[in-house]
């Protein structure tokens, strides 16, 4: 498993591989349980980082600029780490998808 806290990057053979189906093409796709793990967490991190964002204009507006650097930052981590997963799955997808015969 990777670190989510570093965005993971996607191979640059899976991108060619990808790239290389037809557009059309209808694909059959393999996914473990650890790659639905990544999108549906990183949607969910994602959500939570909004909320932090929310949190930090509130923050702004109450004249708490400590409460708002801290909300930001924190959305901040939680946005990378969330582009980690969802780019984890994406390179799932990409690596395993083969033309439905």
């Amino acid at each position: 498993m990777t670190d989510h806290s570093e965005a993971a990057q996607i191979a640059p053979e899976a991108i060619a591989r990808w790239t290389g189906l037809a557009g059309d093409a209808p694909l059959r796709i393999a996914l473990t349980r650890t790659d639905l793990d990544n999108l549906l967490l990183g949607l969910r991190t994602l959500a939570i980082g909004q909320s932090e964002l929310a949190a930090a204009l509130v923050a702004h507006l109450n004249q708490d600029p400590g409460a708002c650097h801290e909300a930001v930052m924190h959305a901040g981590e939680l946005s990378r780490a969330a582009f980690g997963r969802i780019n984890a799955f994406a390179g799932a997808i990409m690596a395993g998808a083969v033309p439905e015969r």
